[in-house]
């Protein structure tokens, strides 16, 4: 059964199971074929609700980031003794770096930090970039095996509102970021729900 996204956004909280303030997920299906990519940043009118650790290889330091990389901290990637997704949530860098990470593309990649100018992750204005994603911008991407996209629009404590206009900026961009050979039928479905609760379709027609 389809929803409107005011109502499963009301079923979502009414099933949530969790004690805490749970993040609430959209997963959604594409109609895509087997190379065609889709990979974009926006920014949700009130954010994801997550703080997220940004990495920065640069020419110079960039005090608002987490944390500042210089070349000998390639080899602590690979040796696992800095770790994506545990030190580092977004990596981003100058492009005339983008050799010596590609070191490291193999343990970057599949964490989903590696630099990509799609991304919005290689540029010159380090400073100003740290900001946009201090400030909630997002990457949305395809899954590498996969035609879904799994991403997050809020918490469950926000008010429906807020919820609701995240998800529909997420929607509205998305279909703004349809490959041009991609199917009539881009969005197939989206489903929304928290952590741990109940999954409910939301209807995207």
């Amino acid at each position: 059964m389809k929803h409107t996204i005011k109502d499963a956004i009301i079923n979502i909280k009414k099933n949530s199971k969790e004690k805490f303030d749970a993040t609430v997920e959209a997963h959604i299906n594409l109609d895509i074929e087997k190379g065609q990519i889709v990979r974009y940043t926006t920014t949700l009118p009130h954010g994801t609700g997550k703080s997220k650790k940004i990495a920065v290889f640069g020419s110079k330091n960039v005090e608002t980031a987490d944390l500042n990389l210089v070349e000998s901290d390639i080899q602590k990637i690979e040796k696992g003794e800095l770790l994506p997704g545990r030190d580092f949530d977004v990596l981003i860098t100058e492009p005339k770096f983008m050799p010596k990470i590609a070191k490291v593309a193999g343990i970057l990649g599949p964490a989903g930090v590696m630099p990509n100018p799609k991304s919005g992750t290689v540029t010159e204005k380090l400073e100003e970039t740290v900001e946009n994603f201090k400030r909630g911008q997002m990457e949305v991407r395809v899954e590498p095996n996969a035609p879904i996209i799994h991403t997050i629009i809020g918490k469950s404590s926000w008010e429906n509102e807020k919820l609701e206009e995240n998800l529909s900026k997420l929607l509205t961009t998305l279909r703004q970021n349809k490959p041009s050979k991609a199917a009539s039928t881009f969005i197939k479905s989206v489903f929304i729900k928290t952590t741990m609760g109940k999954s409910f379709e939301v209807e995207v027609s």
